[in-house]
């Protein structure tokens, strides 16, 4: 059994959070759920050390694009956006900034899962591509 995948869920949206601790939860995942943005995520992100980030676009205080410019300041952690923004220019301008995927709601549990495992297995490889320039 291969060892669970943590990922780290940033919203403010109870029902969102709700919905993602229930259906994730599994044996595949263990997620960490916070609100916090600014320094305070950076202490999250550096206590959990999560290898997978869901980011909420539409947060109170700072959207969604500016918390994925803070997070790319400090981590390379795939980071998945939520949106109900639909997918336009929005998009885009998310994948544009960093993010490695991408998801409008509402959304299946399946795609989500499909999504997450697809950005895992892509940036895994892209990793492993890098180190490999690298050492020749």
């Amino acid at each position: 059994m291969r060892p669970k995948t943590k990922i780290l869920t940033i919203s403010h949206d109870q029902s969102l959070v709700t919905l993602l601790q229930r259906e994730l939860n599994d044996g595949n995942y263990e997620i960490v759920c916070t609100e916090h943005t600014g320094i305070q995520l950076k202490d999250v992100v550096d206590a959990e050390c999560p290898e997978f980030i869901i980011l909420d676009i539409v947060m109170p205080s700072l959207d969604g694009i500016g918390i994925c410019l803070q997070l790319r300041q400090w981590t390379q952690t795939p980071i998945m956006m939520l949106s109900t923004w639909g997918a336009d220019d929005n998009t885009v301008r998310g994948l544009n900034l960093s993010c490695d995927s991408y998801l409008t709601e509402p959304f299946g549990m399946d795609i989500l899962k499909k999504r997450i495992e697809a950005t895992l297995n892509r940036t895994a490889l892209e990793l492993s591509t890098k180190i490999q320039i690298s050492n020749n």
